[in-house]
């Protein structure tokens, strides 16, 4: 922290280190009418020579800055994601100082990558440029154009492709497919121990993720997330658990998702195991469940993407069947009014009108 000095002239100055130069350190002198000034004036000094170095840095540097600066608060297997996508996707623009890169720049380099990646990899690409250059230059924006998305309607399991999946599926393969139409992510069905069920009810708290190191590891689910939830087992599916002790799924998820392509291939149905927490999503929806309850139950966010692509892939089936109840209770309505006229008629004037009442 600089100190100022008051001059026999009144005034205050501050003098703050700058360079070295011609091995010499070198200095500059702020003077102002007041203490407050002067320090004012230093510290803005400093402030700009930070900014100015830190924009010297490359998009490379600012990158593996931003990484770094995340991890221990990001999840393993997002840091991990991140590292892979630091190493795959920015070789272009790597080595480009922040302080010169332009708006014409990055839309150079996302229209390249738009040519090589799906219109969500190009997106998450930049996600990660972004704030990784605004950490170091706040002040630095960029007007880019990133590639429209194909909007894809959701199309999840049906109620016969999962029993078809129970009736083929040997006993250990059943329990995960029974615990994933309950909403139960792969990582968290890896995670959860009989000792997690009480009363049929399964706390879903735990979570197997791949760390930055490649290994599998259990992390707790933080108490504010949506994620940690108690989920309701049907009798059926607590039947397939059985009773023990440890981990119930006694594999890790790579071993979960290949187990089930096996299975899927046996029956000719094309669908992914996270297909089968879509089915208890649209279950969800069919059955009326508000979004809210849904989020809850299945640990969403409440105001997730996910849960109105789920009700919106259900449109169809709800709009037929609400069709249906809207023209009964229109056509109630109509016959009543129908009726009501063929017994009763509406008075002529004023005084029937009077007498009638």
């Amino acid at each position: 922290m600089p100190k100022a000095k008051k001059l026999k002239s009144g005034s205050w100055n501050v003098t703050v280190f700058s360079h070295i130069e011609d091995g010499k350190r070198k200095y500059e002198s702020f003077t102002a009418p007041t203490k407050n000034e002067a320090l004012l004036m230093a510290a803005e000094f400093k402030a700009g020579k930070k900014r100015k170095a830190q924009c010297d840095l490359t998009v490379g540097e600012a990158l593996d800055g931003y990484i770094r600066a995340k991890d221990g608060v990001l999840s393993p297997s997002t840091i991990r994601g991140y590292d892979k996508m630091r190493r795959n996707n920015y070789g272009s623009i790597e080595k480009k100082k922040i302080r010169s890169l332009t708006s014409e720049d990055v839309q150079l380099f996302i229209s390249d990558l738009a040519t090589k990646h799906s219109a969500r990899t190009v997106s998450n690409v930049y996600g990660l440029l972004r704030p990784a250059v605004a950490l170091y230059d706040p002040e630095k924006s960029f007007r880019v154009t990133l590639p429209a998305k194909t909007k894809k309607r959701p199309v999840s399991a049906s109620s016969e492709d999962v029993a078809a999946l129970l009736q083929e599926a040997s006993p250990a393969v059943k329990i995960r497919v029974g615990l994933a139409i309950c909403g139960i992510r792969r990582g968290e069905m890896c995670a959860l121990c009989y000792e997690d069920i009480t009363d049929g009810v399964a706390h879903i708290h735990r979570d197997m993720v791949e760390s930055k190191d490649n290994k599998w590891i259990l992390k707790d689910i933080p108490k504010t997330s949506g994620s940690d939830r108690f989920v309701k087992l049907p009798p059926a599916v607590l039947e397939l658990i059985g009773t023990g002790s440890g981990r119930i799924v006694k594999c890790k998820p790579p071993a979960v998702t290949a187990s089930f392509i096996r299975l899927r291939n046996r029956c000719g149905i094309d669908k992914r195991l996270h297909d089968m927490r879509g089915f208890f999503a649209s279950s969800a929806a069919i059955l009326g469940i508000p979004k809210i309850y849904l989020a809850d139950m299945g640990g969403w966010e409440r105001d997730s993407r996910v849960i109105e692509a789920v009700y919106q892939g259900n449109m169809d089936k709800m709009t037929e069947l609400y069709s249906d109840q809207m023209a009964s209770y229109l056509d109630n309505i109509v016959k009543g009014a129908e009726n009501k006229d063929s017994v009763t008629e509406k008075p002529k004037n004023a005084k029937q009108n009077a007498k009638h009442k």
